[in-house]
């Protein structure tokens, strides 16, 4: 990263400030948005915990991880067009709710936004030092603090753009592993071999277990509550992680406005390759050869706490491929776990450097200042996660429980998030008392259930997945409850004027204003585009997550051996898919930067000024009126 850091600053026209290191300029295209956000939702929590829900609920588990996890990120493309359209210049969301707000909304999204990069970290580092602990003995606690420091030693060199260059670089990687894995399970391995071997496997499982979760105890049927359960839980927990996520936001404005939408939509269908091809590889690995002499826990099964720990996918790489297995795990947890870190820094201190410095305590810092507050922040962040997730890990509490917790934290904050974006009468008392409501419902109804459902209160208990699904759907109901009740009973009409009052500082310490700057911001595209989001992500999520799952859930159909096969096939082939779209697309996208950088010629100057004159903000707010809110130039 610092070698690609020192050619985009010698050989290219990237500038060492702080518009650069958080946003990277605004100008990403649509493949490196993909590869961005592909890699920032590629945590090791994805890798681990996709092939334990596989290893224990089968072909459902693979899936319902699949289906459930892809589907925020395309729908998160609406909210990072409505950011282009609604506030230009805005570096956070934080910004747009202190603006439109006020500071008890502003502070109190600031701490469920702190409080979900914390929990996303923390899943990070426990269980990728779980499973290096696994493969090689080292000490969890070396790993917790040598992963997040490590990382932020880079990332302060490099910010947001080398992060993404970076993050493109480990996509590409973990993609080839996860072929290497299926080509030597399906394909050459003398183990099994072939997809009809691990059909004969799993039901050889079947019938040796008789106890998975699932329709007949079968690995190869969709039909399972349990794997319903965990779906119905992955979709609001994270979709409230990824909505209060920074980082996320952060891809949407570092994004071209011609490539936010298709960004984020590539992005997230490329995803969907990276737990349906390995879960359905590794997890079913696990089952089919766990009571063979090279398994690592023969002659007995994996334990809870081994799968909670996320040990089902080292335990199964080093069955298929020995020492090379286990090399192939340790360089997909760095590779997960360096991309997953780099993007939670970079967002963390864009929110420190933003919202907390210039806000609050240096308003009239200049770009310089708010660079050197992003570079404390790294390092502040880093230490903060090192000593928290070495806490959790002496609390004995693993990567499971971080898992099916989150949304506690981060469901009662989506109403009223996506009433900020997309409804103007959404007030702030609406927004303010809804997420503090909604989360103290859920934290009373999560810890209520988890003693009703267990009869007691402890680790084990409140991290089971019903008291947090529960939790999690109370807080989400009542913080909806709340925010609808007042905004109808004592209704806001926000207008969207007050969003021009963000601006962008250059290194000369003046205001500009993005929309009048940008010869590429054109507000009929974007209004297009929010349109075109809209329609795509709801056919998407209406065929990955409605129709596709829940019709074989509904049938109970359980797999013949032939169409076992077709879909392993088709694992494959959108693994392929992924491949092409997140490291052959950027390429071929920007060849002309490439040859440019390859020459030593200068990329991505701004085109020449030009006024663009003034447009007027329709009637429903669809563009940020400038004429009233430029100020000096």
């Amino acid at each position: 990263m610092v070698g690609i850091s020192n050619i985009l600053t010698k050989r290219g026209s990237v500038e060492n400030n702080n518009e650069e290191f958080t946003v990277a300029k605004r100008s990403m295209g649509t493949g490196l948005t993909a590869a961005g956000v592909i890699s920032s939702w590629t945590w090791s929590t994805t890798l681990l915990s996709s092939c334990g829900v596989a290893y224990t609920y089968g072909i459902a588990g693979a899936f319902f991880y699949a289906a459930c996890n892809s589907t925020q990120i395309m729908v998160f493309s609406n909210l990072a067009i409505q950011s282009k359209r609604k506030a230009p210049n805005a570096h956070t969301f934080l910004e747009i709710l202190r603006v439109r707000y006020g500071t008890f909304v502003h502070i109190s999204f600031m701490f469920f936004s702190l409080a979900a990069n914390t929990l996303v970290v923390s899943s990070v580092l426990l269980g990728g030092a779980a499973a290096i602990n696994a493969l090689t003995g080292m000490s969890i606690y070396a790993s917790l603090w040598l992963l997040p420091l490590s990382v932020a030693a880079y990332t302060l060199r490099g910010g947001l753009r080398a992060t993404i260059l970076t993050d493109y670089l480990h996509t590409a990687v973990i993609l080839i592993i996860v072929l290497l894995f299926w080509f030597k399970t399906y394909a050459s391995g003398d183990q099994i071999g072939s997809p009809s071997k691990m059909y004969a496997l799993l039901e050889a499982a079947q019938a040796r277990n008789n106890d998975a979760p699932t329709k007949d105890h079968s690995y190869v049927t969709v039909r399972s509550l349990g794997a319903l359960k965990f779906a119905i839980l992955s979709i609001l927990e994270y979709t409230g992680v990824v909505f209060l996520d920074n980082s996320f936001h952060q891809k949407g404005i570092a994004a071209d406005p011609a490539s936010a939408v298709p960004g984020y939509i590539l992005g997230g269908l490329s995803w969907y390759a990276m737990p349906f091809a390995l879960a359905t590889t590794m997890g079913l690995v696990a089952v089919a050869l766990e009571n063979t002499p090279a398994f690592p826990t023969y002659p007995r099964r994996m334990t809870a706490a081994e799968t909670g720990a996320g040990l089902v996918l080292p335990y199964a790489a080093q069955t298929i491929m020995g020492k090379g297995g286990a090399a192939a795990v340790l360089l997909l947890m760095f590779m997960s776990c360096t991309s997953a870190i780099s993007a939670q820094l970079i967002g963390v201190s864009t929110v420190i450097s933003y919202d907390v410095v210039k806000t609050y305590f240096r308003p009239a810092a200049t770009d310089r200042t708010l660079l050197k507050a992003s570079h404390l922040a790294v390092v502040g962040f880093s230490l903060w996660m090192a000593g928290f997730a070495s806490m959790l890990h002496g609390a004995s509490i693993d990567l499971g429980f971080i898992y099916n917790m989150t949304g506690i934290f981060t469901g009662p904050a989506l109403p009223p998030l996506v009433a900020t974006f997309f409804w103007s009468r959404q007030s702030a008392l609406a927004a303010g008392a809804s997420i503090w409501t909604g989360f103290i419902g859920g934290v009373i109804t999560w810890l209520t259930l988890a003693n009703k459902f267990s009869g007691s209160v402890t680790v084990a208990t409140v991290g089971l997945l019903d008291p947090c699904l529960y939790g999690c759907l109370a807080g989400i109901s009542i913080a909806a409850f709340v925010t609808i009740s007042i905004s109808l009973i004592k209704p806001d009409h926000y207008t969207w004027e007050s969003l021009a009052a963000v601006r962008i500082l250059n290194d000369n310490g003046d205001s500009v204003d993005v929309s009048f700057e940008d010869p590429s911001y054109d507000p009929e595209k974007l209004r297009k585009a929010a349109y075109l989001a809209r329609a795509v992500t709801l056919f998407l999520f209406l065929a990955l997550f409605i129709i596709w799952p829940l019709s074989m859930y509904g049938s109970g159909y359980v797999f013949s051996r032939q169409f076992f096969q077709g879909w392993v096939i088709v694992s494959l082939l959108w693994a392929f898919f992924a491949i092409f779209a997140v490291t052959l697309y950027p390429i071929i996208e920007g060849r002309h930067t490439l040859a440019s950088i390859v020459t030593g010629g200068r990329f991505g100057a701004q085109a020449p000024e030009k006024a663009k004159g003034d447009f007027a903000r329709s009637e429903s707010g669809d563009s940020t009126p400038k004429s009233e809110y430029l100020g000096e130039k």
